[in-house]
């Protein structure tokens, strides 16, 4: 007697969500698909005095007061520019940069949670600015040139917890002399806890060598760090990479520069920068320069989360 034997496969189709586009194609994978864990520690009142927080409104409880919630990160670069990634203006087809108005930008706050009426307001304990414009990478596709401008309505008051950083404007190598902060999920899944203070954590960098080998393509425009044992999260997108000791011609008695911001990760736990530097004359004031960045076609075969939108 034949025995026919029919195995049957089922298939489900699964419909991501916006913020959860993953990298998966890293040829040769070393790690598990399980998302790492942020491994961050409160950050001291005036550690990182450039850090934002820019917020959207979720709830209006009473005309003068609205609940703002933690969109991305930012760092403050002049008296009225904040640093940050483009794909934090994404969603909606780019909503926020058509309505800048509808944002606010938060600056000195060691806590995410926010209820205000939204008016321009400088006290001790915080900063806050209503968005003028938001400029966007003109080659910008994600996570190709994920680099943002946010002018503000009125320029930052200066103080031990509000002031500006200075950015890196040589490319090189950073070691291991690297801290990342915001008010991100503890973990990378949406059902991890947000924080609800600031958190920072020391970030391992790989060299721009090791980085192009894995990815197997010219990755001078990121920085890439091996994540596992600390990481940014869900809501830290657009926030800095400060790193220490570079060597940069702005860096003055190693206070450090910023190095990077916040883009994207991938399962195999590593967390891509975009590499402030290289975009240095882009970023310049009244410069329309657009930094000489390679040609990064091959980023349309891959799938990736997006750190920064709940």
């Amino acid at each position: 007697m034949r025995v026919l034997i029919v195995f049957a496969f089922l298939t489900q189709n699964v419909i991501c969500d916006y913020d959860r586009r993953v990298i998966t194609t890293l040829k040769y994978s070393k790690y598990s698909t399980t998302p790492a864990v942020v491994n961050g520690k409160p950050a001291a009142e005036g550690q990182f005095p450039f850090l934002v927080s820019l917020k959207e409104p979720v709830q209006k409880m009473e005309p003068d007061k609205i609940v703002w919630k933690n969109l991305c990160g930012g760092s403050i670069i002049d008296n009225n520019r904040v640093l940050t990634a483009a794909h934090c203006f994404e969603n909606n087809e780019f909503y926020y940069v058509r309505h800048p108005d509808a944002l606010r930008v938060v600056a000195g706050a060691m806590s995410t949670d926010l209820i205000h009426s939204g008016k321009t307001e400088t006290t001790r304990e915080l900063q806050l600015r209503s968005l003028k414009k938001v400029l966007i990478h003109d080659h910008f596709s994600f996570p190709a040139n994920d680099i943002a401008i946010v002018l503000v309505t009125e320029p930052w008051v200066f103080t031990e917890n509000v002031n500006a950083i200075k950015m890196a404007t040589k490319v090189s190598d950073y070691a291991e002399h690297c801290v990342s902060a915001g008010y991100g999920r503890v973990g990378h899944r949406m059902k991890d806890t947000i924080s609800p203070i600031l958190l920072t954590a020391k970030i391992s960098t790989m060299p721009r060598w090791r980085c192009s080998l894995v990815w197997e393509m010219n990755m001078n425009s990121f920085i890439c760090t091996d994540s596992a044992i600390a990481d940014v999260a869900r809501g830290d997108s657009g926030g800095p990479l400060l790193c220490y000791h570079t060597g940069d011609p702005n860096e003055v008695n190693d206070e450090g520069v910023l190095a990077g911001v916040v883009s994207g990760k991938n399962f195999d736990k590593t967390t891509l920068y975009t590499r402030v530097s290289a975009y240095h004359p882009w970023i310049e004031p009244a410069s329309s320069a657009v930094a000489n960045i390679p040609d990064l076609k091959g980023w349309v075969e891959l799938d990736w989360i997006i750190l920064g939108l709940e």
